[in-house]
């Protein structure tokens, strides 16, 4: 049976494809449709191909760190409403400070994360 209800997507940023692998698996097995990308630049062009409706964040990633994907797209009119969800080693409450405070992230989740907080995290920044 087909619902008239689109799924909501979810863009997965993460350079370790363990990690990304894992969320990945396990936000599809959740219902979302779920895309990656493997740094700040790559996430950018999935971006601008399907606007997801909640991105989970690395911050330590090569070329484009979390930091500053997450500038850029609260910079910008067209993507400064979408949820953010850090998803990251850093876990001094500076780091969570900075992100929250500073980048405007929804919320903060440090690896190593429980997957059903991730996944409870991910339904109500959706439904929200």
């Amino acid at each position: 049976m087909n619902s008239s209800v689109p799924k909501k997507r979810i863009l997965v940023v993460d350079d370790d494809p363990h990690i990304s692998e894992l969320v990945y698996v396990n936000l599809d097995a959740a219902g979302y449709e779920v895309d990656r990308a493997g740094n700040g630049h790559e996430a950018i062009a999935r971006i601008a191909e399907r606007r997801p409706d909640l991105i989970v964040l690395d911050v330590m990633m090569p070329l484009m760190d979390g930091w500053e994907l997450c500038k850029t797209l609260r910079d910008d009119p067209e993507t400064r409403d979408i949820r953010i969800l850090m998803l990251t080693a850093r876990d001094t409450e500076r780091d969570k400070m900075v992100g929250k405070g500073v980048f405007g992230v929804d919320e903060y989740l440090t690896k190593p994360f429980n997957l059903n907080d991730l996944l409870a995290i991910c339904g109500r920044l959706l439904h929200a």
